[in-house]
C-alpha cells in the first residue's frame, strides 16, 4: 500500500515538474519574442499607389527693378526736407530733395583748392622770369597756338644746324692747311700704301678678266647647244610630218578599199537613174535638137565618168596599198607611244625636243646673266684700279711747291680765326636753342596753370550757385522705389539717395534652386505665382539660368522677368516647371533612398512563424521619373500597393526584420 502511494506521488510530482517547465518555457519565449520586438525598428509605411505629380520649382524672391537710377550729387549738404514718398511717379526736373542755404564741404575746399592755384601761378610768373606781355597774353588766352611753338622751335634748330655746318668746314679747313704745313719741305713721299693698293686692285681685275672669260666660253656652249636642240627639234618635226602624211595617204587608199562596194553601187544606181530619166526624156521628146540631147545626157555622161573614176580608184588603190604595205604599215604608224616607227612615239619625241630646247634656252639665258654680271663685276674691278693709281699719282704729287711756308702759315691764321668765330656762333646758337625751349616750356607751364584756375572758378562759382535754394532734382521719369535720406540728415559725394524705376522698364526676381532641380527648367518657361488670387495680372518668364555664387556645384540662381502691378521690394512666390502627368507608381519623397548603386525603396513583405507574422524589410532598385514637393513618380518591378517604409526610429537594412507602428 506504501509503495503505490509513493509510486503516485512520484507521478504526480513528475506531472507538475513537466507542466512548470513547460509553462516557464512558454512565458519565456512569449517575453522573448516581445522583447525582441520591441528592440527592432520601428518603421512607418504607406502604400505605393498610383497618382498625379507636378514637378514644379518653387522659390520666394524680392522684385527688383531692372535698370534702377541712383540719384545723387557730389556734395556734402544738409537736407531740409523730402518733397517726395517712396512708391510716388516722377517726372524729369520734380523736386526729390531741398537742401539748406549753406555752404557746403566741397565749396570751401573748391575755394581752398583755387586760392592755391593762383598762389602757385603767381610764384611761377615770379620764377619763370617771364615778359609782362608775355603774362598778359596768357591770361588772356592770346598765345601762340602749338604749331607756331613748333615752328619757333624748329627755327632755332635750324640756326642751330647750320652754325654747326659752319663750325665743321671752318675745322675741316685749319686741319687740310696743318696738312699741306706738314708736306711742305718734304723731299720724300710715302707711297707703299697706295702702291700695295695698286697691286691688289690689278690682282683683283686679272681674277674678274679670267672669271669673265670663263663665263663667256659657258655662254657660246650654251648657245650652241641651243642650235643643237633646236636642229634636232626641227628634223624630228620634220619626220612627224612625214610619218603623219603617209598614215593620211594609207588611211585614204584603205577608205577606198573599204568604201569601194558602198560607193560602186551608189555611183551605178545614180547612172541607172539618170540613163533612165534620159530614156523617159527622150521618149517623149523625139525630134529634140542634138544640143538639147547633149544637155539633157551631159549629167548621165557625168555619172558615167564618175563611176569610171571610182573604178580607176579602186584600181590604183588594190596596187597601191599592199605595195606599201597596208595594213601592218597603219598599224605600225598608229601604234603607241613605245612602238618603234608610231606616229605617237615621234611625236613624244617632239615634245622631248621641245623641252631640250626650252631648257637649253634656260640655260643659255642664265649664264648670260652670269656673263653679265662677270662683265660688271670687272667693270668694278677696272674703276677701282684706277681709282687706285689715281691716288698713288696723288701720293706722289702731294708736295706743292707753289705754295710757300710763309703763305700757309697766313692761310692757317685765317682758317683758325675763322673758325674761332664759327664756334662763337655755334655757342650762341646752343644758348638760344636752349633759352627758346626754356621759355616755351615756361608759357606751356603757365598756359595750364592759368587754365585750370578758369576750371576751379567755374567750379567754386557753380558750388555758390547751389548753396541757396538747392534741389535735388529727379533725373527722369519714373517711380520712386527707395528714399536714403530724411529730413536733417547729411548726403555724402555720389551716395544714392534715393533709387527711382524708370518709366517703361521692367522688373526681376531671382531665387535659388539645385541644380538637379534647374535641369527640368528651361529659360522661356513661364511661372505661376503662388497664391495668384491675392495678385492681379502678373506673368513672370524665366530669363536665365546660372550657377549660385554661394554654392556654384550643388546650386543655381534662377531670374525671371516680372511685368504687371509689382513694386520693388515686393515679396513673391513662383513655382515653374512641367506640367502635371499620371504615373502608375508614386511613393512619398522620404522613401526615396540612395547610396552607391543608385536609388531603392525599402518595402515591407510579411512572413509567417509560429509565433505570428514577422515583417522584413526588403529593397527594390527604382528609376526616377518625377517629383514635386512631397511624391515621387517611379519605374520598378512592383505591382501596386505594396507597402513603403517611409520614417523609421533607426537606421534600417535590406533583409533586417521591423515592427510597423501600431
Amino acid at each position: 500500500m506504501n509503495e503505490n502511494s509513493n509510486a503516485t506521488k512520484r507521478r504526480e510530482w513528475v506531472k507538475n515538474a513537466a507542466i512548470i517547465f513547460l509553462s516557464a518555457m512558454l512565458v519565456l519565449t512569449f517575453f522573448s519574442n516581445t522583447i525582441m520586438n520591441y528592440s527592432l525598428p520601428e518603421v512607418a509605411t504607406e502604400y505605393v499607389q498610383s497618382g498625379t505629380i507636378a514637378a514644379k520649382v518653387r522659390g520666394t524672391g524680392n522684385i527688383e527693378a531692372t535698370d534702377p537710377y541712383n540719384v545723387s550729387i557730389n556734395e556734402s549738404r544738409v537736407i531740409s526736407s523730402v518733397a517726395v514718398k517712396k512708391g510716388d511717379e516722377v517726372k524729369k526736373g520734380d523736386v526729390l530733395f531741398y537742401l539748406e542755404d549753406k555752404e557746403s564741404t566741397e565749396l570751401a575746399d573748391a575755394q581752398k583748392e583755387l586760392n592755391t592755384l593762383m598762389l602757385t601761378y603767381q610764384i611761377a610768373v615770379i620764377t619763370e622770369s617771364l615778359g609782362v606781355g608775355t603774362v598778359k597774353n596768357i591770361e588772356s588766352d592770346d598765345t601762340l597756338t602749338l604749331t607756331q611753338k613748333q615752328q619757333k622751335l624748329q627755327a632755332a634748330m635750324a640756326a642751330l644746324d647750320t652754325a654747326q655746318a659752319e663750325y665743321d668746314t671752318a675745322t675741316l679747313k685749319v686741319a687740310e692747311i696743318n696738312k699741306q704745313l706738314g708736306y711742305i719741305g718734304n723731299t720724300v713721299v710715302d707711297t707703299t700704301n697706295e702702291k700695295n693698293a695698286v697691286s691688289n686692285a690689278q690682282k683683283e681685275v686679272t681674277s674678274a678678266g679670267q672669271a669673265l672669260a670663263d663665263a663667256q666660253a659657258k655662254a657660246t656652249k650654251a648657245t650652241a647647244d641651243v642650235t643643237i636642240a633646236e636642229n634636232n627639234l626641227t628634223a624630228k618635226k620634220a619626220e612627224l610630218t612625214s610619218l603623219t602624211s603617209e598614215r593620211d595617204s594609207l588611211q585614204t587608199l584603205k577608205n577606198t578599199l573599204d568604201n569601194y562596194a558602198d560607193n560602186k553601187l551608189v555611183a551605178d544606181k545614180n547612172l541607172a537613174d539618170l540613163k533612165a530619166a534620159f530614156d523617159s526624156w527622150y521618149t517623149a521628146n523625139p525630134n529634140a535638137g542634138a544640143t538639147e540631147v547633149a544637155e539633157q545626157k551631159k549629167s548621165v555622161d557625168e555619172a558615167g565618168d564618175a563611176v569610171k573614176e571610182l573604178e580607176a580608184s579602186y584600181n590604183s588603190a588594190q596596187t597601191a596599198y599592199p605595195t606599201a604595205g597596208g595594213d601592218a604599215r597603219l598599224a605600225t604608224l598608229n601604234g603607241g607611244v613605245t612602238e618603234e616607227g608610231s606616229i605617237a612615239k615621234k611625236q613624244s619625241e617632239v615634245s622631248e625636243a621641245e623641252r631640250n630646247v626650252t631648257e637649253a634656252k634656260k640655260h643659255a639665258s642664265e649664264v648670260n646673266k652670269e656673263v653679265a654680271s662677270k662683265q660688271n663685276e670687272q667693270d668694278n674691278k677696272s674703276t677701282a684700279k684706277a681709282n687706285a693709281d689715281q691716288a698713288l699719282t696723288d701720293k706722289q704729287n702731294s708736295v706743292d711747291t707753289t705754295i710757300d711756308k710763309a703763305n700757309a702759315s697766313n692761310q692757317l691764321l685765317e682758317a683758325q680765326e675763322a673758325q674761332t668765330k664759327a664756334e662763337t656762333s655755334l655757342n650762341k646758337a646752343k644758348e638760344d636753342m636752349t633759352q627758346i625751349q626754356k621759355e616755351l616750356l615756361a608759357e606751356i607751364n603757365l598756359e595750364s596753370q592759368n587754365e585750370s584756375i578758369k576750371l576751379q572758378e567755374e567750379k567754386v562759382k557753380k558750388l555758390e550757385e547751389n548753396a541757396v535754394g538747392a534741389t535735388i532734382d529727379a533725373p527722369v521719369d519714373g517711380i520712386v522705389t527707395t528714399l536714403n535720406r530724411v529730413a536733417g540728415e547729411k548726403t555724402q559725394p555720389e551716395e544714392a539717395l534715393a533709387v527711382i524705376q524708370v518709366a517703361g522698364k521692367g522688373f526681376t526676381l531671382s531665387f535659388s534652386a539645385t541644380t538637379e532641380q534647374a535641369k527640368k527648367l528651361s529659360v522661356g518657361d513661364i511661372a505661376e505665382v503662388q497664391n495668384s488670387w491675392y495678385y492681379d495680372d502678373i506673368k513672370a518668364t524665366l530669363v536665365s539660368i546660372k550657377p549660385d555664387q554661394t554654392d556654384p556645384a550643388q546650386k543655381k540662381q534662377l531670374t525671371f522677368n516680372v511685368e504687371g502691378d509689382v513694386q520693388a521690394g515686393q515679396a513673391l512666390s513662383l513655382a515653374v516647371g512641367q506640367k502635371s502627368a499620371n504615373y502608375e507608381l508614386v511613393v512619398p519623397n522620404s522613401a526615396i533612398r540612395e547610396d552607391k548603386n543608385g536609388k531603392f525603396i525599402l518595402i515591407v513583405e510579411s512572413k509567417s512563424s509560429p509565433l505570428g507574422n514577422r515583417y522584413i524589410a526588403t529593397r527594390i532598385d527604382v528609376e526616377v521619373l518625377a517629383s514635386d514637393d512631397t511624391h515621387t513618380a517611379i519605374s520598378a518591378g512592383l505591382y501596386g500597393y505594396e507597402y513603403v517604409i517611409t520614417t523609421a526610429t533607426k537606421p534600417v537594412e535590406a533583409g533586417k526584420q521591423v515592427r510597423l507602428t501600431d
